[in-house]
């Protein structure tokens, strides 16, 4: 597929929406017509009223309709966008890819780590797997929600994370598992004790009084963690919380080592279908959601003895 080929998807899509909005926009007005000449008999509070209430059922009507009937090519869009700009930046940074946008990172995984809470609602996608600098990786990105319910009944969803997940994996399996986890996250949660070793987390502080204000640190064993924490990984990981946006969490597992990043955002996304289409600039964006994952690699050095 060339970048034109993905131009005319887009403006294929793009004018059917406006089709259905400009519809809409149309049946509005009609309706507005037709209640200014039957609000003669009222005031002119009642004429705005309707006009109003006429307004936002037209409007969720056509954005519903809109939907409904461009779900094809935006499937078509979207998919074409993720394969010309996602998957080849991807397969020219690592090796041994797999990436699939329409799967997810499976819910199970963060349950079993015992340290995120799935919410009430959980969704997934853009689930990306490889190698980078022989550092085997699994990442998605992931929305969780809670249900919350007010005093009249009524049920809303509120978001606790928006992000992505990355699973590392080593040569190396951890004697023992270790939270920390950046305060404001939100999303987290501290095992009881270790399924395996039945051994309880405790909170643990580290020399750094940075670090130690700005994470949260639980681990089973605090000798083993303190062998971990070293003096450069406490300040490489400092600098991975100035260097992005949202919070973080580092979780070691077993041979594993899970990070969770809430920043509000959905990687690998296309624009909006009202906004140009422009090569470098997708190019430039795509290139910057990849970084994300090898700066994790390169900053905490995870291709380091240390982990092998």
């Amino acid at each position: 597929m060339e970048f034109k080929d993905l131009e005319n998807l887009h403006q294929s899509y793009k004018k059917k929406v406006q089709k259905n909005i400009w519809i809409g926009v149309a049946v509005a007005v009609f309706f507005s017509l037709v209640t200014l000449i039957f609000s003669g008999y009222y005031s002119l509070p009642v004429f705005l009223f309707c006009v109003f209430t006429i307004g936002m059922i037209v409007a969720i009507f056509t954005l519903i309709l809109t939907v409904i009937l461009t779900q094809k090519d935006a499937k078509a869009y979207r998919s074409a966008y993720k394969a010309y700009f996602v998957e080849k930046a991807l397969r020219n940074t690592f090796t041994e890819l797999s990436y699939n946008h329409e799967a997810g990172l499976s819910e199970s995984v963060l349950l079993d780590s015992q340290m995120v809470n799935t919410g009430d609602r959980y969704s997934s996608n853009d689930l990306t797997a490889g190698k980078y600098k022989d550092v085997s990786f699994t990442q998605a990105d992931v929305h969780i929600e809670t249900e919350s319910t007010d005093s009249d009944g009524n049920t809303t969803y509120v978001t606790i994370f928006r992000g992505r997940f990355m699973i590392f994996e080593f040569p190396k399996k951890f004697n023992f598992r270790l939270e920390v986890v950046e305060k404001g996250f939100g999303a987290s949660r501290v095992p009881k004790k270790d399924p395996v070793t039945k051994r309880k987390f405790e909170r643990i502080k580290l020399e750094s009084g940075e670090f130690n204000s700005t994470f949260r640190t639980y681990a089973e064993d605090g000798f083993e963690a303190f062998y971990l924490l070293d003096p450069t990984f406490i300040n490489n990981t400092l600098i991975l919380a100035e260097q992005h946006k949202g919070k973080i969490l580092l979780g070691f597992i077993d041979n594993k080592l899970l990070i969770g990043l809430k920043d509000g955002k959905d990687a690998f996304e296309p624009p909006s279908v009202f906004k140009e289409l422009n090569e470098a600039t997708e190019t430039a964006k795509i290139a910057n959601d990849i970084h994300l994952i090898t700066n994790f690699v390169d900053v905490l050095k995870l291709n380091n003895k240390l982990f092998k």
